[in-house]
């Protein structure tokens, strides 16, 4: 599915190289013009004013400011008086997510992808991720990326027990055959009652990091502990799935910036279990000040207590308070949101090529984070949802 769309991306950009956008726009689908908005394209650049978003079917055909962007013929032109344009939000790390309702709600508020941490549903592997293929293929749904089932050891914190390397490694390779989209694993010691569960081995650990990484995914990784990052920073996993609740060290953050790993911070669910959010404020401040990039994620469903569906504003806030910019957040939500997941070259930011995933907002998101509550309009795959109050508005 994904090479796929990579495909249509380099067609449609080949295309352009070679005929002028008007003569494209009657050749091809219809071309929708955004017009009258401010961009924030997810890269990080300067928010533009007066800015262009054209799509063509599901690709974004041109963006920027409206003096250099050629609104062709015919195309379809929507003024959204000032509003802003953004990609897509993705929360990298949910459950529940084989659910149709969780799936539409996510996506009429702003969360255009989201990634299952670990299935929790019953059901066959199969059947789960024919349902991932159905619902990725219609726009209503926001889309889904599944990390399959959390592996561990029997007795320990996940769903898929391994009881060697070598095991460990034909786990992996059995997951991915089946279709899941990446790997989660687990080192976790216990928590809301429990202590001292079992856990995988350092070799079964590289194992299974060195199995996924031969098939060219990611693996992220459950901690919820600093000793235990420690561990799982060291063995090499793409993104930590949790910050820890106790302190993490200077080295250890060092040692993830170095290498790249993506950090998930899911404040909402330590709140709801009543974890010292001082000390994850704290870490995650840390991280931050030291060039540590983060994603966005609240591990909806993972625990007792409320989540947020759609975007997950608490973690926003958290974000904020911690001293994230405003551009640092939305980038998290949607540039790193869309590696951690592996769809970066898919999604995730405002580019020509790109599949168009588009969240437009009241308000300047860059001014006053709140403004991201206001959704006015979703793009999904190339076609507009309205939330509930402006189904029939198009202003």
């Amino acid at each position: 599915m994904i090479a796929s769309s990579l495909l249509a991306c380099w067609t449609i950009l080949l295309l352009a190289s070679c005929w002028p956008a008007s003569t494209l726009a009657n050749t091809q689908e219809k071309v929708i013009a955004f017009v009258n908005g401010t961009l924030v394209d997810g890269t990080g650049a300067n928010p533009v004013i007066d800015a262009v978003l054209l799509i063509q079917g599901e690709h974004i055909m041109a963006a920027g400011e409206r003096t250099q962007v050629n609104i062709p013929n015919g195309a379809q032109v929507i003024d959204i008086k000032g509003k802003t344009l953004l990609p897509g939000f993705i929360n990298a790390h949910v459950h529940h997510g084989f659910n149709e309702e969780n799936l539409k709600a996510w996506l009429v508020g702003g969360v255009t992808t989201v990634r299952d941490e670990s299935i929790i549903e019953s059901g066959s592997l199969k059947d789960l991720m024919a349902f991932r293929d159905r619902v990725n293929k219609d726009p209503q749904y926001a889309r889904l990326v599944s990390a399959g089932r959390m592996i561990t050891v029997p007795g320990g914190y996940g769903s898929l027990f391994v009881t060697s390397p070598e095991d460990a490694r034909k786990q992996v390779f059995d997951e991915l055959d089946s279709g899941v989209d990446m790997i989660k694993l687990s080192i976790e010691d216990g928590y809301a009652g429990a202590t001292g569960l079992p856990k995988l081995s350092h070799q079964e650990l590289a194992s299974v990091i060195n199995a996924a990484h031969e098939r060219g995914v990611h693996v992220s990784g459950h901690i919820t502990q600093a000793s235990y990052l420690k561990i799982i920073v060291e063995a090499g996993v793409d993104d930590v799935a949790h910050l820890a609740y106790d302190p993490i060290s200077t080295n250890t953050i060092k040692l993830m910036v170095e290498k790249g790993i993506y950090l998930v911070p899911t404040f909402t669910v330590f709140r709801n279990y009543n974890a010292p959010m001082g000390t994850c404020t704290q870490n995650l401040a840390k991280f931050n000040k030291a060039g540590g990039k983060v994603a966005l994620g609240n591990d909806y469903g993972g625990g007792p207590g409320k989540f947020e569906l759609g975007i997950p504003m608490y973690e926003i806030e958290m974000m904020a308070q911690v001293g994230m910019t405003p551009m640092q957040i939305i980038i998290a939500s949607t540039r790193n949101a869309a590696h951690v997941v592996g769809l970066e070259k898919v999604t995730g930011t405002l580019e020509v090529g790109k599949i168009a995933d588009v969240l437009i907002v009241d308000g300047n998101p860059l001014q006053d984070l709140q403004a991201l509550a206001n959704v006015h309009l979703v793009v999904h795959d190339g076609q507009m949802i309205f939330p509930s109050r402006d189904q029939n508005s198009q202003d």
